[in-house]
């Protein structure tokens, strides 16, 4: 299959996607040299993918992945804060306030630059934790957004299913469960940092049984009724 036809694929289930009313029709689908993967992102109202990541992990992908894939991003750029992407550049611009501050330039009070250093060092700490806990939490929900356009829109009894394959071919090298240890999590904030694949499959699957026992009870309590 040659590149253009793989990249109208790729549109061609964007469009689709649109035309039912999963994807915002104002949303743009655009490739981008500074994106490393995929990225739904709510500030510029698209998602963006790059070519080379396309290319090697999702152009041989069936179609019902990439579907999954680009409801997963939608539910970033729906549900997701613009806000949130600002997060890690708050250490590094209250540094460029603090040591260009005519105050630290003296030679005085020497005691200060350490304090000031230490609580420098603390907010980065917190919200570099903050951010990728949140990150966390917005995988989890753009998860269940693209879960259950799936099942709702194209009969797909297990989305796990799909999730875990995708996530098992792009990630080989994740962790299989979680480690819910105190010390490992307070400390695990690396920036390639995701739910393990397990946790995310199996809130997938929790959220689809539990719908389909909500909807087995309604159907049991219709049929008393009459």
């Amino acid at each position: 299959m040659s590149w253009p036809d793989r990249d109208t694929r790729l549109h061609r289930i964007f469009r689709e996607l649109q035309e039912k009313g999963l994807i915002d029709r104002r949303r743009r689908l655009i490739r981008c040299t500074f994106t490393p993967s995929i990225r739904g992102c709510p500030a510029l109202n698209c998602i963006r993918y790059r070519r080379s990541f396309y290319e090697k992990n999702l152009s041989e992908a069936s179609d019902d992945i990439l579907r999954f894939v680009l409801l997963h991003e939608e539910g970033h750029a729906r549900k997701g804060s613009s806000l949130l992407s600002a997060l890690p550049a708050l250490p590094v611009l209250l540094c460029f306030m603090f040591f260009c501050h005519p105050f630290l330039q003296t030679e005085g009070l020497p005691v200060t630059k350490p304090i000031l250093i230490a609580l420098l060092l603390l907010i980065a700490f917190f919200a570099y934790r903050t951010y990728y806990h949140r990150m966390c939490d917005e995988e989890f929900t753009a998860d269940r957004y693209a879960a259950d356009a799936m099942r709702r829109c194209y009969r797909v009894r297990d989305p796990g299913a799909l999730l875990q394959n995708l996530l098992s071919a792009l990630i080989p090298g994740a962790p299989v469960s979680c480690n819910r240890g105190l010390i490992s999590a307070l400390f695990r904030a690396e920036p390639n940092y995701r739910p393990s694949i397990a946790e995310r499959v199996e809130r997938v699957r929790d959220r689809a049984a539990s719908r389909d026992r909500s909807l087995a009870a309604h159907r049991t309590g219709s049929g008393l009724s009459r």
